[in-house]
């Protein structure tokens, strides 16, 4: 869940960014949903009234969580919770990061990016987040460019010049973001990941839907932008997450029932491919 606010990550503000991180620890499978933050739905709280969904966030993170729960007939276990100071504080601590953009472009917050890897700062990977005017496909591409950055800490934190030093990095960085899930939990993770240095694949899908002008629940008022869902994309992504869960080592990796911007990734050793695909 990324807030759109800058300083104290307790600070309840709009969840304009929402991932569903779906993880297989025994298939190494990861895949990061993405949905656009005005999609028309109803919240948790909003007693079957629709809204958008960035707007779940001024309830509070756990509105987020139960309302992305609703729209997806899932589970989640965990959540993780930022805001724009702890993108760059979070990449300036692992001394930036590699992340892959589909297009040439200049963001409005000044840096430019070209079509491919680009090594950037905490400054320059908020901008890269943030961008949506200058894309065609605006929002939808906003949030590729989210799961990209994702993947591109992802990978960062587990290489070997990283990894190692798990403990110190939490310490240091915990400060800059939310979470459920305990130390615990998450320094048995680095462990498994570090005993075997595991090659993860990565794979992306993203619901789509239409713009639309409608009243909302937390403005109920006035007319404002919203995207009415596309079930069907829904639908299959539900799909491929349950999917995704059930997997063991035995399976087949690729599926072929769906369409998704895959990049198999997030080892230290892995060679990373891209295929664009998408819902």
């Amino acid at each position: 869940s990324g807030i759109d606010v800058y300083g104290a990550i307790e600070t309840n503000s709009r969840s304009d960014v929402n991932i569903l991180a779906v993880v297989n620890p025994e298939t190494h499978q990861v895949l990061l949903v993405t949905t656009p933050r005005d999609y028309y739905v109803p919240l948790s709280v909003s007693n079957g009234v629709p809204d958008k969904l960035t707007h779940a966030g001024i309830y509070g993170v756990d509105c987020s969580v139960k309302t992305l729960e609703k729209l997806y007939d899932i589970d989640i276990d965990y959540y993780v919770r930022v805001n724009f100071t702890s993108i760059q504080k979070i990449v300036d601590l692992l001394g930036g990061v590699k992340v892959y953009s589909d297009y040439d472009f200049t963001s409005d917050w000044g840096p430019s990016f070209k079509k491919g890897y680009n090594k950037v700062n905490g400054k320059q990977a908020l901008a890269f987040c943030r961008e949506r005017h200058h894309f065609v496909d605006g929002d939808y591409q906003r949030g590729r460019d989210h799961q990209h950055m994702i993947e591109a800490i992802l990978n960062k934190a587990m290489s070997p010049d990283i990894l190692p030093n798990y403990a110190e990095l939490l310490k240091t960085v915990s400060k800059n973001f939310q979470t459920n899930m305990s130390t615990k939990e998450i320094m048995a993770l680095c462990k498994m990941q570090l005993n075997d240095m595991s090659q993860w694949t990565i794979k992306f899908a993203n619901a789509e839907g239409t713009g639309a002008s409608r009243k909302t629940y937390s403005m109920p008022s006035r007319f404002a932008y919203v995207c009415m869902p596309d079930y069907n994309s829904v639908d299959k992504i539900t799909q491929k997450i349950k999917k995704l869960l059930k997997a063991t080592t035995s399976d087949d990796a690729e599926d072929s029932d769906g369409d998704d911007t895959k990049s198999e990734t997030a080892s230290p050793k892995a060679k990373t491919e891209w295929g664009i695909e998408r819902f």
